[in-house]
């Protein structure tokens, strides 16, 4: 007993003379520059809250994380925070230079499936896809970080959407979303031939017109994890033109229905946790995103019952200091289904949203278009900073939200490959399915001002095609 109380009064002294590692306990949080965004907005993505204790060697990394969260919040030209320690507190001023957030702005465009035929339309100047609009988008509305967009398009089709996206204040916030579109054109890709896209038109009628109504909720869990949910109406009315153009003396491949008209209700849900550093260009960190659509119902509601589930993965590594990275993602796409339309399958090579940060495109395949129920793509890049990104201040400007320009340059070596397969009724070209795909090549990556990001690419495939293809999407999201 004696030496059990000797042991310990032992140990108790040992812990009182080991010198204590250095803490700080985070005081005020000011913030200095947000003229128009609520403070709560900007406090909801710090990783140090007054209050808190933490460790003097953890700060560095924790404003830096903090710093990227809010840049993230696509708000501000620049993000600052500076530290002021009075004894055993740390207080932080934070700094931000907001952005324009009323933009408008006309819209002229040639309307392709891709960079790829849009780059080859105007060196041949075909523009008979002309179209022509304005588009007007408001974020930050109250100073929420709400975002209102307005869309209207004439010429080669006809496109109106309307999206409204508000957020809550609070730090686990719940994100609501809805909007309308409308699409109306004389030509449409009713499928593919030794890969490449068929278009076919009518001049007298509109060949598709289509409608999509939708709501949704995003529930974020914590910093990183984020949860969405979305139920959509989608109407499809296809003219009886459109049967005179089956592919191989098939049926029309665009539509189940003989009347040509597809409509269905259908329950989206996603979840990802992003921990990249920078998501317009990142250069480390990673994210991990799993998703799954739901589609149909009793015949009295829809003409087609089918599903998707799939799921990506990426991870941005720094090598060597802030001047080489390395990149690589996963992704795996399936439909299920006896009878889905050819456009609800997922595509390489056509461009289509169906689930936000996902990119179905792959490098060096940009002149096919590849209907799919399954895919399965890996990526994986080096860059090497020529001009690492910062942020540049120019005072000859005379309007401050515009002073502030942010530039990089990274030259790029990358390596990706694919399997794809097309089981549905409508299979009708197999070309490059059921086989492996790469491709490899080089690159420049340009980031500029309001996270524009341009890439041209070298590219060469696995049928030793080769190209200089130009994009304007990050590849690895």
């Amino acid at each position: 007993m004696r030496k059990a109380s000797l042991l310990a009064l032992l140990l108790g002294m040992l812990i009182f003379v080991l010198p204590a590692q250095d803490q700080v306990v985070i005081g005020t949080i000011a913030i200095q520059g947000a003229e128009k965004t609520r403070h709560q907005v900007i406090l909801n993505e710090m990783t140090l809250l007054t209050g808190d204790t933490v460790l003097l060697s953890e700060v560095p990394a924790a404003l830096e994380r903090s710093r990227n969260n809010i840049y993230n919040l696509g708000l501000f030209n620049e993000v600052t925070i500076q530290e002021i320690r009075l004894k055993e507190m740390l207080h932080l001023i934070i700094e931000v230079k907001e952005r324009v957030y009323i933009i408008g702005a006309p819209y002229l465009q040639v309307e392709e499936r891709n960079s790829y035929d849009l780059v080859n339309a105007l060196l041949n100047l075909d523009f008979h896809r002309l179209v022509y609009g304005a588009s007007l988008q408001w974020r930050n509305m109250t100073g929420r970080n709400e975002t209102l967009t307005f869309f209207g398009q004439l010429g080669f089709s006809q496109r109106f959407s309307i999206d409204f996206n508000r957020p809550t204040l609070s730090r686990n916030r719940l994100d609501y979303r809805t909007g309308i579109r409308y699409v109306n054109q004389h030509e449409v890709i009713i499928g593919t031939e030794q890969g490449k896209a068929q278009w076919r038109r009518v001049e007298s009628e509109p060949l598709e017109t289509s409608w999509q109504v939708y709501a949704g909720a995003k529930q974020r869990l914590g910093l990183y994890k984020t949860l969405y949910a979305e139920l959509r109406y989608d109407r499809y009315h296809y003219s009886d033109s459109l049967y005179s153009f089956s592919l191989e003396g098939g049926p029309p491949l665009s539509i189940t229905q003989a009347n040509g008209i597809e409509r269905f209700p259908s329950f989206t849900l996603q979840f990802y946790e992003d921990q990249r550093d920078y998501k317009a260009f990142p250069l480390s960190g990673w994210k991990y995103q799993i998703f799954g659509r739901i589609a149909g119902g009793p015949s009295a509601l829809a003409s087609t019952n089918f599903g998707k589930l799939g799921a990506t993965w990426a991870h941005h590594l720094p090598i060597g200091g802030r001047r080489l990275n390395f990149a690589y993602g996963l992704q795996q796409i399936v439909s299920i289904g006896d009878r889905i339309p050819f456009f609800t399958k997922s595509f390489l090579g056509i461009n289509r949203s169906e689930f936000s940060g996902v990119s179905t495109n792959l490098r060096g395949y940009e002149p096919f278009a590849l209907a799919t129920t399954y895919m399965s793509v890996v990526k994986t890049e080096w860059k090497y900073a020529l001009y690492p990104r910062q942020i540049l201040h120019f005072d000859e400007i005379p309007y401050p939200r515009f002073q502030d320009l942010q530039f990089g340059l990274y030259l790029s070596a990358f390596l990706d490959g694919a399997y794809l397969r097309d089981d549905a009724f409508n299979r009708a070209d197999q070309y490059l399915k059921n086989q492996l795909l790469y491709s490899y090549g080089l690159g420049l990556n340009m980031i500029g001002f309001y996270d524009i990001l341009l890439r041209v690419e070298y590219s060469r495939n696995h049928l030793q095609q080769a190209g200089l293809y130009l994009h304007a999407d990050l590849q690895i999201k």
